[in-house]
C-alpha cells in the first residue's frame, strides 16, 4: 500500500522491507502532522513504545519552527512558553532555546516553497496574509505530544508557524539524516533506550 485514504504517502512506505514485512515489525512512536517534517522514532518493542508515549515520563521533543508575526521578543516569548500557553487542547509549556532572524535568501526560499503549497489547508494562516518581512527560526523543547501543540502554542503567542521540524526525540537526534532516510540507533542511543526499559522494573 503506497497511499492513505487521502492518496497521500504514508510511513509504511518509507520503512525498509526487513522492518515492514519481515520478522521484525516496526511501528512509529507517536506521529507528526502532515505539514511537519523531521524525526520519527520507530520501535519493535511495545513496552518501550508505551513508556515513551506515557505523558508522565515527560520525554523531551525538540522542534525548530519558522514563524512570522514580526520580530520575536526573546524574553517575552520565553516567559510565555515557560508560564504555559492556553490552547484549544489545554495549557502547555515549552522551553525556548533560541530565536534567530532569517536572512533574505532563506525567507525567499520559504516564500517560494509555500507558494507551491498555498492551496493546502493550514490552521493558523493563509498564504495571502503571511508577512514575509520578518521571519524567525525558533528552537524549543516540549515534554508533551498533543496534536499540533507546538503550532497552536506559537500561534497563540502571536507567531504563527510556517514550517515545523522535529530534530530530537529523547536522546535520539535527527542530525544530518536526509528526509525519507532511515537509520538504526547508535550505541549511546541504544543504552538510553535500554535504560528506560530497566527503569520500568
Amino acid at each position: 500500500m503506497e497511499f492513505d485514504r487521502s492518496e497521500r504517502r504514508h510511513l509504511g512506505q518509507l520503512l525498509p522491507p526487513m522492518y515492514d514485512r519481515g520478522k521484525i515489525r516496526m511501528h512509529p512512536v507517536g506521529r507528526l502532522d502532515y505539514e511537519t517534517t523531521g524525526l520519527i522514532f520507530f520501535s519493535s518493542n511495545g513496552d518501550l513504545t508505551q513508556w515513551l508515549l506515557h505523558p508522565k515520563h515527560e520525554i523531551e521533543k525538540e522542534y525548530v519552527a519558522t514563524v512570522e508575526g514580526g520580530t520575536v521578543n526573546l524574553v517575552s516569548l520565553r516567559n510565555k512558553l515557560n508560564d504555559g500557553v492556553e490552547t484549544a487542547e489545554g495549557t502547555h509549556v515549552a522551553s525556548l532555546l533560541e530565536a534567530v532572524p532569517l536572512g533574505n535568501d532563506r525567507i525567499e526560499a520559504i516564500k517560494n516553497d509555500l507558494e507551491t503549497r498555498k492551496d493546502d489547508k493550514r490552521e493558523e494562516h493563509t498564504f495571502g496574509k503571511i508577512d514575509f518581512s520578518v521571519l524567525t527560526e525558533v528552537r524549543l523543547v516540549v515534554k508533551e505530544g498533543k496534536h499540533r501543540m507546538v503550532r497552536r502554542m506559537l500561534a497563540n503567542c502571536g507567531h504563527p508557524v510556517l514550517e515545523l521540524r522535529r530534530e530530537r526525540y529523547g536522546a535520539v537526534s535527527l542530525d544530518d539524516l536526509p528526509e525519507g532516510a532511515f537509520r538504526e540507533l547508535d550505541q549511546d542511543e541504544m543504552r538510553w533506550a535500554e535504560g528506560l526499559l530497566k527503569s520500568r522494573k
